[in-house]
């Protein structure tokens, strides 16, 4: 990938300071938004370069993006380094993750709500009333999401397959 630009640069930034607003890192916010600019996988080296950051750190931060699912590994046929993409299922995982920690908010309102001393308290009625609520309008949006995407064209991605290499 050749030098970024001026706009890269920002849209990068913005992404690294909005991860880190939501609890994850500065670095993982600009690794990510990189590779959503990027038009072919890149390697830790070339994240490195591109980043101006160490690549132990452009490591570290790897492994906690793929955690997450917001980006995989793929190899390049002949090549035996590693080289990242953005998981293109990732929001769909994030969606999930949001998904089941609302579930375990909810389990822990409605069971304090069983606890006769707590039965009655209208912050415990409203928190399950919203987790309810949110559950609900959430239900199927990823099945109407890959509808939605699988009407649209796809643009041309560059041949890699999937996995680590060796």
């Amino acid at each position: 990938m050749r030098d970024l630009g001026v706009a890269e640069q920002r849209f990068i930034d913005s992404m690294g300071l909005y991860f880190e607003r939501q609890g994850s890192t500065r670095i993982g916010g600009r690794i990510h938004g990189l590779l959503m600019l990027a038009e072919e996988p890149l390697s830790l080296k070339a994240i490195a370069r591109l980043l101006k950051v160490s690549a132990a750190s452009v490591s570290t931060n790897i492994r906690a993006s793929m955690a997450i699912g917001l980006v995989e590994p793929v190899s390049m046929p002949g090549d035996r380094q590693h080289y990242y993409v953005v998981n293109t299922s990732g929001w769909e995982s994030r969606l999930r993750a949001a998904e089941e920690s609302v579930k375990a908010f909810l389990r822990l309102c409605q069971e304090a709500m069983a606890t006769p001393q707590l039965a009655d308290k209208r912050h415990l009625r409203d928190a399950a009333d919203f987790g309810d609520f949110y559950l609900a309008e959430m239900a199927g949006i990823a099945e109407r999401w890959r509808a939605m995407r699988g009407a649209r064209p796809t643009p041309r991605t560059p041949k890699a397959s999937k996995g680590r290499s060796a």
